[in-house]
């Protein structure tokens, strides 16, 4: 059964504005709408690599067209330590996929099978 709307798997993303305070100018190559910063736990972590990961770490996150589309954190060696979700997520892949916008994601913290980590512009 395929027919249907045949769109994307998610709504298209809306900017997010945030007020900034002391906007310098100056040149930077971030649209605001892509200074996205958030705290967020990896979902279906790779225990493996998570059990290498200490506080301050930096993994890349990398777009994934799929199918599934996702969005996950991988170290730099490549290895995949988990799956990025966060209600921002639409906004992060149009960032990545129209912008050239990067991103990292900061490991707060590992317990058991848990990683929480900081997802923020390189």
């Amino acid at each position: 059964m395929s027919g249907g709307s045949g769109g994307p798997s998610w709504p298209e993303p809306r900017p997010i504005t945030k007020p900034k305070e002391g906007d310098g100018g100056g040149g930077g190559g971030i649209p605001d709408a892509c200074n996205i910063q958030e705290t967020t736990t990896l979902n279906s972590p790779d225990r493996t690599v998570i059990s290498g990961l200490r506080a301050g770490d930096v993994l890349e996150v990398v777009f994934e067209a799929g199918p599934p589309r996702r969005l996950v954190a991988r170290t730099l060696a490549g290895a995949v330590a988990g799956a990025i979700t966060s209600p921002s997520l639409p906004q992060f892949i149009q960032c990545i996929t129209h912008s050239n916008v990067r991103y990292t994601a900061e490991v707060l913290g590992v317990r058991g099978a848990v990683c929480q980590v900081r997802v923020q512009p390189k």
